[in-house]
């Protein structure tokens, strides 16, 4: 990779850590993106599938193609703490690299631009719209902890807002008259406390509370809590469902509320890892003797899954320390632009940029990649 397109991308994954936008508003992350594409030659489509900030670039001929996936949305408080900066950076840089190839490619190869992985689905949103309809392959890459990694399976997720109802009433002098709808929300925490000892090691329940009451000398009448249920596989994670709903029931049994339960964001399906692509990023790590793990289960969720079910998918995961860095912290926000994590994300983009160009122009490698 020549120094100039290094210190580009650079400088790009700088502006997106320093200016953190949430799920569908990532407007700046997408100009920054748009920009250093049309300077290096490259046309963009501009609200890819119907989306204000998705959009894709391609080299190499119409039709079918390898998808490189950027995200560039922050999480609600507390920005880049998932480096997502990085995930734009790497695939960007894939996707030039691989350009400087195109007249070799017996299919196209496409940046395609997700917005919100943290919240929403925007790659479900792409999916619905056809936007994978013909992808030979999709990669992309995603930064955490201290190991490189690739070909390992994640949690589905299925987000849920419960909201209890009661009836208000002054707490000191009426409160046998009302009904008190965070009561009903903190038995529902009780009950999934309880309940997470029995459950699947390879599952998880978390949740927090949104609302719970306007003044302490008011009986509150409305409650709500936000919960995500994950799962290795959906099965599973479709009887935790049923059972958390139960739970919600019983909860405003107990204290005279009632309850609704709705979807808070679209269901995550778990990722699908591709032996035939898994080997591929193999090939790359080992031809520049670079430890990794693969295989097993990544507990955490990404609607890279969903991708992942409808064409043949995978992923490089790097580092970003040299120790373990927790994902979600202002540690990992902190980690994810330093020397050492722009350095990894670039080593990922000559390896994703290698592995489309292989896919892209060899007919053998793509015959191989049934999902």
């Amino acid at each position: 990779m020549s120094g100039g397109l290094r210190d580009d991308l650079i400088v790009l994954s700088r502006a997106i850590h320093g200016a953190p936008e949430l799920a569908y508003q990532e407007r700046q992350a997408v100009a920054s993106i748009a920009t250093l594409l049309l300077r290096h030659g490259h046309e963009v489509e501009r609200r890819l599938g119907g989306l204000e900030t998705a959009f894709r670039a391609r080299v190499g001929p119409a039709g079918p193609a390898v998808a490189l996936l950027a995200e560039y949305d922050a999480l609600p408080g507390i920005g880049h703490a998932c480096g997502h900066n990085l995930i734009a950076m790497s695939n960007v840089g894939a996707f030039l690299l691989a350009a400087q190839r195109a007249k070799d490619l017996g299919v196209g190869v496409e940046l395609i631009g997700t917005p919100a992985e943290e919240s929403g689905g925007g790659k479900i949103d792409l999916i619905d719209a056809g936007v994978f309809r013909d992808s030979v392959a999709v990669l992309s890459s995603h930064p955490g902890g201290n190991e490189w990694e690739f070909g390992r399976s994640s949690l589905g997720i299925a987000g849920r807002v419960v909201r209890f109802h009661g009836v208000a009433s002054h707490a000191a002098y009426s409160p046998h008259e009302g009904r008190n709808a965070l009561s009903g929300a903190i038995r529902l925490f009780l009950a999934v406390d309880g309940w997470r000892q029995h459950l699947p090691a390879d599952t998880r329940v978390h949740g927090i509370i949104t609302k719970g009451g306007a003044a302490s000398n008011v009986i509150p009448d409305l409650a709500e809590c936000e919960f995500g249920l994950r799962a290795a596989s959906l099965d599973v994670l479709e009887e935790m469902d049923r059972t958390f709903h139960r739970m919600a029931e019983g909860a405003a049994m107990q204290t005279g509320t009632t309850v609704e339960v709705d979807e808070s964001m679209r269901l995550y399906a778990p990722v699908k890892p591709n032996g035939r692509i898994d080997g591929l990023l193999r090939q790359e790590l080992e031809r520049r003797r670079i430890p990794y793990v693969s295989e097993g289960l990544t507990l955490a969720s990404t609607d890279f899954g969903n991708v992942s079910q409808v064409a043949p998918a995978g992923y490089i995961g790097f580092p970003v320390s040299a120790t373990p860095v927790p994902g979600h912290s202002h540690a990992m926000r902190e980690a994810s632009a330093t020397d050492l994590a722009h350095a990894n994300a670039l080593t990922t983009a000559e390896m994703l940029a290698s592995v489309a160009v292989r896919i892209a122009t060899d007919a053998k490698i793509r015959a191989s990649l049934p999902a």
